[in-house]
C-alpha cells in the first residue's frame, strides 16, 4: 500500500489547523468603517466612480482570458480540468460586476456580491496549483468541496450579519489559507509547466493589493489621485493578467523518470 506523500500530508495538517483554529477565536462581525472608502467622489452622475470603474480591469482580464482559453491548444494547461481555468476567468468577470455593484452603494448586503465571486475564482485558482503541482486525480477529488465550502462562507457570513452576530472567521480562513499554501506548494513540488515566475508574481501582486487596501485612505490623501482601495483593484487585475499570460507563452515539463 502507497503511503500518503508527507507533503500532502503537510498541506492537510496546515488546513485542518487553521479550521480548527478559527473556532478558538471570537467570532468576527464585519467593520462598518470597512464601508468607508477614501475616494467618495462623483463623476458621470457615479458615486465612487474610481472604485467603481477601476473594476472594469477584471472584465477585460477575465473575457480576454476566457477568449485565450478557447482558442489556444490547450497543451498549456491540466486538460483533465480545463472547465477550472474557464472557471477562475468567469470568476474574475464575476469580479468585476459584483465589486463594481457593491462600489455604487457599499453596504454588507451588496458585500455579498463582492465577496461570492472572489470566493469562486479563489477555489478555481487554488484547484489548478494542486492539479499542476500535487496531483491531478488530487485536485479533481477537492474541487467541488473547495467550491462549496467558498460558497457557503460567504452566504454563512451574511445570514450571520442578517442574524445581529457576523461572523467573518470562515471567511477568512477560505479567503487566507490558500494563500499560505500556494507558496509551500510552489517551493515543495515541481511544476507541470515551465514559468513558475509568473504564479510567484501573482502572489506577489496579491500581497501588493492587500497592502494597498489597507492604507486606502493614507494613499488617497498623499496623492490625492486615485486612492489605495482604487488600486488594489488594478493591482490584483495585473495579478490574474501574469496568470493569464503564464497560459500563453508556458510549456509542459516532461515528467521524470521513476
Amino acid at each position: 500500500m502507497k503511503i500518503i506523500d508527507y507533503r500532502i500530508a503537510v498541506l492537510l495538517v496546515i488546513a485542518l489547523c487553521v479550521f480548527v483554529g478559527i473556532f478558538f477565536i471570537e467570532p468576527i462581525a464585519q467593520d462598518d468603517a470597512y464601508h468607508l472608502f477614501a475616494d467618495n467622489r462623483l463623476l458621470l452622475g457615479i458615486p465612487n466612480f474610481w472604485d467603481v470603474a477601476s473594476n472594469g480591469a477584471y472584465l477585460f482580464v477575465g473575457i480576454y482570458g476566457i477568449v485565450v482559453l478557447f482558442t489556444s491548444s490547450k497543451k498549456n494547461l491540466v486538460t483533465e480540468i480545463k472547465w477550472v481555468y474557464y472557471l477562475f476567468f468567469i470568476g474574475v468577470v464575476m469580479i468585476g460586476f459584483g465589486s463594481a455593484y457593491y462600489h455604487l452603494a457599499p453596504t454588507n448586503q451588496t458585500l455579498l456580491w463582492d465577496r461570492l465571486p472572489m470566493t469562486i475564482a479563489f477555489m478555481a485558482f487554488f484547484t489548478i496549483i494542486l492539479a499542476e503541482f500535487v496531483s491531478i486525480r488530487f485536485a479533481k477529488i477537492v474541487f467541488l468541496p473547495l467550491l462549496l465550502v467558498g460558497i457557503y462562507s460567504v452566504l454563512y457570513w451574511q445570514y450571520s450579519e442578517l442574524q445581529g452576530h457576523g461572523d467573518l472567521r470562515l471567511y477568512g480562513a477560505v479567503q487566507f489559507l490558500p494563500m499560505l499554501l500556494v507558496p509551500l506548494i510552489l517551493l515543495m513540488y515541481q511544476p507541470s509547466f515551465d514559468g513558475k515566475i509568473w504564479i510567484w508574481g501573482l502572489l506577489g501582486m496579491y500581497f501588493i493589493a492587500k497592502l494597498f487596501e489597507l492604507y486606502d485612505r493614507q494613499i488617497y490623501e498623499a496623492a490625492y489621485m486615485l486612492s489605495g482601495h482604487t488600486l488594489k483593484h488594478l493591482v490584483s487585475a495585473v495579478g490574474s493578467y501574469l496568470f493569464l499570460l503564464a497560459l500563453r507563452r508556458r510549456h509542459s515539463i516532461p515528467a521524470s523518470p521513476a
